[in-house]
Formats: structure tokens, C-alpha cells, sequence
């Protein structure tokens, strides 16, 4: 199995800002093959300078996001459904301009949004048939959008592989659209994570993995089975990015939209260091 590793930026901040690209060159230091970068406000990023920063580091692009609150792909009223495809629209060309080649997480409905009145299956159908020239438009430009079943507490929309292959399926674009498996949520919905990563790959659709502890600490620090995991994701033969994923303990928008009311590591340079050490040697097994 092919390894590249990444850190999510948003250990740092919700955006690339100067400061936080100043940050890149240690990362490639301390040995990332990458960074994603948080895409939750398109217009106010810079791609240019965003992926020249990440050249002159050594560093390869990946991006994360979410749909913005009040945003939706279904239901009648045109307002949200506008914003919802605008958001996606606008995020697939910052990150055709950066060079990111994943644009990955809940991008189907808000975090926290557990609208129920529309029936799942509708919402569901609705937003695959939506999403599907968006999923199009990404090919196009070298994109894939990876979307990301998220834990119950969370979202409503998808919270186990099973129902994010029923919703790639239902899209119908091979290329283009793919899932995220995060092992936060994954220790939390799943049965058997390993057999989750298993079918999503038998599926053709596992296109982006998240390594990320159950307490959203250090991977390798927690109650994750990594070994199942990591057996898993070589039987696939995954080729694709395996990102370390957490959130910033200092910045008050983050915290509350994940939760964080404790820390969830001692810093994010042992977080980082100890992360990429443990992902690197149970992943090549």
C-alpha cells in the first residue's frame, strides 16, 4: 500500500491564513507528505498563494469543508438549496486553483442539521440527484469530492459506510464521488470498522481516510483497532491520502462546533510527531 500522510490545518485555525501558512514548512520538517486545507468560506481564500506556499514547503494539497448552516440540497425552498450548491460550486473551483485534488467531508447537509421534515430517504435522493452535476463539474477539474459519514450526534444524513455507498451509488458518477472514512465516526457507528473500509473498497468508492482517534487525540493513543484497520486498508490496496485529523484548542468557532471541552492533546507538536510516528508504522504493517 502506498502511503502519503497529511495533517488537516484546521490543528491550527478554520482557514489558511498567513500565519497558519508560515506554519507549512515545519510540517513538511516533521515529515507530512501534505496539508489539507479547511474550504469553509471560498471566496475569502486565496488559491495562488495558498498552493504556492505549499510548493515552496514540498507539501501536496488536500481540502475539507462542510455546507454552510441553513444550506440544503432538498426540500422546496430555493434559498437553501441555492447556497448549498453555491458553496460546493465555488469550494471544487479553490481547489481545481490550489491543486487540492480531495474535497472532502459533510457536504450533503450542515453539521447539526437533523431536519426531519422531509423524510431521509427523500433528502437523501434529493441531494444525490442535486449533487450530481456538481460531482461532474469536479471530474472535469481534477476533483473528487469525498463525502463523509459523520456520527449521529452530528447528522442524521449519513452515519455508517453502508449508507454512504448507497449514496455514492445513488449519485451515479464513478468519477468524481467517493467517501471519506473517518475513524472518529467509524468507533462510534460502526460495528466493525474494518469491515466497513472493506466494503466501501469493494464498492470503488473509498476515496479518502481520515486517521483519527477515538477522543480525536493522538493516533495510536486511544481504543481504535488500527491493526484491523490498517490490514483493512492494505487488503484494499488504498493508494489514496491517509489525513491526521483534530481541532485547534484555541480557536472558540472550532471548538464549539466539534465539542472540544477538554483537550485532546498536550500539543500540536506532540500531537503532530506522535500522529504521523504511529500512522506510518502500523499502516505499512
Amino acid at each position: 500500500m502506498s502511503l502519503k500522510v497529511g495533517v488537516n490545518l484546521l490543528l491550527f485555525e478554520d482557514k489558511p491564513s498567513p500565519a497558519v501558512l508560515r506554519r507549512l514548512a515545519r510540517l513538511r520538517q516533521v515529515g507530512f507528505d501534505g496539508v489539507e486545507v479547511p474550504v469553509f468560506d471560498p471566496p475569502a481564500i486565496d488559491p495562488e498563494r495558498v498552493r504556492a506556499a505549499a510548493e515552496k514547503a514540498g507539501l501536496q494539497l488536500t481540502a475539507s469543508g462542510a455546507l454552510p448552516p441553513g444550506a440544503r440540497f432538498y426540500g422546496r425552498a430555493a434559498a437553501p438549496r441555492k447556497a448549498a450548491e453555491r458553496y460546493v460550486r465555488q469550494s471544487i473551483r479553490v481547489c481545481a486553483a490550489m491543486g487540492a485534488k480531495v474535497f472532502c467531508g459533510p457536504l450533503y447537509k450542515a453539521v447539526g442539521d437533523v431536519d426531519e421534515s422531509v423524510p431521509l430517504t427523500v433528502q437523501r435522493r434529493e441531494t444525490a440527484r442535486a449533487l450530481r452535476p456538481l460531482v461532474q463539474e469536479a471530474a472535469e477539474a481534477g476533483v473528487t469530492l469525498a463525502f463523509e459519514p459523520l456520527n449521529r450526534f452530528e447528522s442524521n444524513f449519513l452515519n455508517t459506510a453502508r449508507q454512504g455507498i448507497e449514496f455514492c451509488q445513488a449519485i451515479g458518477e464513478k468519477a468524481g464521488a467517493g467517501l471519506l472514512l473517518d475513524t472518529f465516526h467509524m468507533h462510534i457507528e460502526e460495528k466493525d470498522s474494518a469491515a466497513a473500509i472493506a466494503e466501501a473498497a469493494r464498492a470503488g468508492v473509498l476515496a479518502h481516510f481520515h486517521a483519527s482517534e477515538n477522543d480525536r487525540g493522538p493516533a495510536g493513543s486511544g481504543q481504535v483497532h488500527w491493526e484491523a484497520i490498517a490490514a483493512a486498508l492494505r487488503r484494499a490496496r488504498y493508494k489514496g491520502w491517509t489525513v491526521l485529523e483534530t481541532f485547534s484548542q484555541k480557536n472558540q468557532a472550532i471548538r464549539r462546533a466539534v465539542s472540544c471541552w477538554r483537550p485532546f492533546y498536550k500539543s500540536e507538536e506532540g500531537f503532530m510527531k506522535s500522529g504521523l510516528s504511529f500512522v506510518r508504522r502500523v499502516l505499512k504493517g
